[in-house]
């Protein structure tokens, strides 16, 4: 079961790269914008992987903190970012 979890984390980081270089090309990234996006993956990779794992060996309870914790950070790094880094900043095609 463990080797789902780990196909299913790797699958998610190249969904985030595609998703990185859509987001690339209609919004100027800068810096903080690039880190902000950073945080926000590693918290949700995060929370996949530990809530995934205490699931699997029956301890619902720290998965469901693992959810809260890390789940909630990566919806807060996420939305700061896009807020104050991302959204302000589009480029304008033709």
């Amino acid at each position: 079961m463990i080797w789902l979890q780990w196909y299913l984390m790797g699958m998610m980081t190249v969904v985030a790269f595609f998703g990185y270089r859509k987001l690339e090309k209609h919004f100027r990234l800068d810096w903080k914008a690039n880190l902000g996006l950073l945080a926000a993956f590693s918290s949700y990779w995060l929370c996949f992987g530990w809530s995934w794992a205490s699931f699997v060996e029956g301890e619902t309870q720290s998965g469901a903190m693992g959810l809260i914790m890390f789940g909630l950070t990566g919806v807060i790094f996420s939305a700061i970012t896009w807020r104050k880094f991302i959204s302000p900043h589009p480029i304008l095609s033709k």
